[in-house]
């Protein structure tokens, strides 16, 4: 996906999250449970200052300090101002050019994407606590599967998130899907996670629009997917994935 297509994505998200009524901020959020909705959205915050502060850095130099957020702020206003700030920076900076990361990344188009796939979970999340939420969009989801596996599972074997060769098959249903797009096979080993974008038949499977299906690789329930092998694929994974 191209810088702006995430932009767009993220002002659309962190305005979401802004307009969470404050009579929800009390709820436990059903994905995070030792969180309330005032408490993820603290987190949120955080994560956003880490990133400006990455962004207003010098090209080349290592991850800099941010300021964290004010325990005693009005949440919902900080993290409003938190979000403008963000995308402020967005804005201006050069894709191409680096900006500090902690994967290695060489060039600030890294941030965009990491941000967008940021916000879209934790606007799920949110809204989870207080309404129904709304979809992730599905070219957006299954970018943000891509994502999981080229950032996260890249360092999977670190992490601890290994295997016996046990295999795991997503297929995303949405219709008019590009050719190739949409599935996923993840083969679990000693040595960490090898993904392929391929079709084929894994010990376990799931099947379901790409919202769900990324809504299932980080772990948040309940989701509208079917799961096929003798392992249920739901506890499997969130088992062994944790991120």
């Amino acid at each position: 996906m191209e810088p702006t297509e995430y932009l767009d994505f993220l002002r659309a998200d962190l305005d979401a999250i802004a307009a969470t009524p404050s009579e929800a901020l009390g709820e436990s959020v059903p994905a995070c449970p030792e969180w309330t909705v005032e408490g993820l959205v603290g987190h949120h915050e955080g994560v956003l200052r880490f990133a400006t502060a990455q962004l207003q850095a010098a090209p080349g130099s290592e991850i800099v300090k941010f300021d964290p957020p004010d325990e005693d702020a009005d949440r919902i206003a900080a993290f409003a101002a938190a979000a403008d700030r963000l995308y402020e920076e967005l804005l201006v900076v050069d894709p191409t050019e680096h900006r500090p990361n902690w994967i290695g990344a060489e060039d600030s188009a890294f941030w965009f994407r990491r941000m967008a796939q940021e916000a879209a979970i934790h606007r799920w999340d949110a809204q989870s606590a207080h309404t129904t939420p709304d979809p992730i969009d599905t070219a957006l989801a299954i970018d943000g599967i891509d994502e999981l596996a080229d950032v996260f599972l890249s360092a999977a074997k670190r992490r601890g998130i290994t295997g016996d060769g046990e295999t795991v098959h997503l297929h995303a249903t949405d219709d008019n899907l590009a050719d190739g797009a949409g599935e996923w096979m993840f083969t679990f080993t000693a040595e960490g996670v090898a993904v392929e974008h391929s079709h084929g038949k894994g010990d376990m499977a799931v099947r379901g629009p790409a919202s769900d299906l990324l809504l299932f690789v980080w772990n948040r329930r309940p989701i509208d997917v079917q799961t096929f092998g003798d392992t249920d694929a739901l506890t499997w994974w969130a088992a062994r994935v944790r991120l």
